[in-house]
């Protein structure tokens, strides 16, 4: 009995570990990685260009919904990304989208989160997710959808950054009166991260150096051509 429960246990610890792989993308200028097993609502990211994208789908999704109080629904993915060589990176932008419905007196729906950028060492940069769409009710029983959008305007880093930690927040929120007449549900079917990388600017003992470099050059090829 006793080595039957060690098994178990030891099974499930081994379960656990092998399931969080993690997964690393290389990219145009960086490389990024995150733990498989900690997607979360979003699944997995397609890389492509500078743009790493999310389409959560499923069923229900990341959704959230309401006939009576309050749903709520949150998610959360964290990804480190790391510059190649001879590049840093200058920002971060978040675009979402999805679709929702909702009729009833006081009913509502809403979209919120945050974007998090920290850099490696540094401190941590945030901007809100914001609703860029005016959420506009159905008519009572008209469950027909519509689309709405949010963003996080741009985290600026500071120069030379080259290893950031980013983190997407996300939270929707379906609400109706206790005891009213109504629905509500929100979904979310895309987001959209934005890396801005560039390639490094020398310092200015870069130049220096290059410039020396150059003049002993240049110097070099003076003697041998009065040697000539």
């Amino acid at each position: 009995m006793k080595f039957s429960r060690v098994a178990a246990i030891s099974a499930l610890v081994f379960s656990t570990a092998a399931s969080a792989v993690p997964i690393t993308v290389v990219g145009s200028g960086f490389d990024l990685q995150y733990d498989s097993a900690l997607v979360g609502l979003f699944g997995s990211p397609v890389l492509v260009g500078n743009q790493l994208s999310w389409f959560p789908s499923g069923s229900p999704g990341f959704t959230a919904q309401s006939q009576a109080g309050f749903g709520v629904t949150r998610s959360t993915f964290a990804l480190r990304i790391s510059a190649q060589p001879g590049f840093e990176f200058t920002g971060f932008s978040l675009a979402e989208s999805g679709s929702y419905s909702y009729f009833g007196s006081g009913a509502l729906v809403s979209v919120s989160g945050q974007l998090t950028v920290t850099p490696l060492p540094g401190s941590a940069l945030s901007d809100p997710v914001t609703a860029s769409t005016v959420f506009a009710p159905n008519a009572l029983f008209d469950f027909g959808l519509r689309n709405w959008s949010a963003e996080a305007g741009a985290v600026v880093v500071p120069a030379g950054t080259s290893d950031v930690n980013v983190t997407v927040q996300n939270i929707l929120a379906a609400f109706v009166p206790p005891g009213g007449l109504g629905y509500s549900s929100i979904e979310k079917t895309s987001a959209v991260l934005s890396i801005g990388v560039m390639a490094a600017v020398p310092e200015p003992e870069t130049y220096a150096m290059l410039l020396s470099g150059l003049g002993l050059v240049g110097f070099l090829a003076l003697r041998r051509r009065q040697r000539d």
